[in-house]
């Protein structure tokens, strides 16, 4: 009987363990523009941490600039947003739209506030983050 009471502490130790030592995940939401509207393309949930980090690390370091979209500007091709980020119970929105002759992205933030032009290295984190 003094075993049963040892074999459920070993399992709860072991699970326990287990579920430290998993890659922890962001979650982030995705949308694509297709056609005249956006498509909810992906709520990615298995993006391990470094992958983001990385790409957080973009959009906070990035040299973000005053700006006011034109209105007749095109829609963004894709939005996304960090999910578990929240600043004073907002969430930070960031408009994408992509240069496909020079692979570069350019990002609106803040109600299209907000711009930046990312060089290629940092245009091409993002965009694997967002396919």
């Amino acid at each position: 009987m003094k075993r049963k009471p040892f074999l459920v502490a070993l399992s709860l130790i072991s699970i326990t363990l287990a579920s430290g030592c998993t890659p922890k995940q962001e979650h982030i939401s995705v949308q694509k523009y297709e056609g005249k509207h956006y498509k909810f393309e992906a709520y990615k949930e298995k993006i391990e941490m470094g992958k983001t980090k990385k790409a957080k690390e973009i959009v906070q370091n990035a040299d973000w600039e005053q700006f006011a979209l034109e209105k007749d500007h095109p829609k963004a091709d894709f939005i996304f947003y960090f999910n578990d980020e929240k600043s004073e119970g907002k969430i930070a929105v960031f408009y994408v739209w992509v240069n496909t002759d020079e692979n570069i992205v350019e990002l609106t933030k803040d109600q299209h506030s907000q711009y930046v032009e990312l060089n290629r290295k940092d245009s091409a984190t993002i965009l694997r983050l967002l396919h």
